[in-house]
């Protein structure tokens, strides 16, 4: 899961997936906050792209190169493998959502503004045009 969440969102001129602590992540939401019925998708995939890796290049998952990763990603992303379409639109939801909720891709990938604009606490109330609602 590791290597293939760094395929997702590679470091190039700012930090990826690893960095940011994405595994851990994802690893922390399928244990403790997932409903069983949101793991099996993920888990699944994993354990056909670990058992894709050993058919085609006889090394484990984790053991496999950048070019193999991309391979057995795009397979998934086809669904040329068992629960593959399933499992990789929710494995990059996973990677996606980690990585910009993480402090690297709000500050890093991202420009952070804790509050857009200016605070003035003394604006007058008439001075309001519309109240926004969410």
């Amino acid at each position: 899961m590791t290597a293939l969440s760094e395929r997702v969102l590679p470091t190039t001129d700012t930090p990826g997936a690893i960095a940011a602590g994405v595994p851990a992540f994802i690893e922390k939401l399928l244990a403790d906050w997932a409903a069983p019925t949101d793991r099996v998708p993920i888990l699944a995939g994993l354990d056909a792209i670990e058992a894709r890796s050993l058919a085609d290049y006889k090394v484990p998952g984790a053991k496999a190169t950048a070019a193999q990763h991309d391979a057995l990603l795009t397979l998934a992303m086809n669904d040329q493998i068992p629960s593959g379409g399933i499992f990789f639109e929710a494995f990059r939801q996973l990677v996606v959502t980690g990585y910009y909720t993480s402090e690297i891709g709000m500050t890093q990938e991202r420009e952070y503004l804790p509050v857009p604009g200016e605070y003035n606490g003394a604006f007058p109330y008439s001075q309001v045009n519309k109240v926004y609602s969410a």
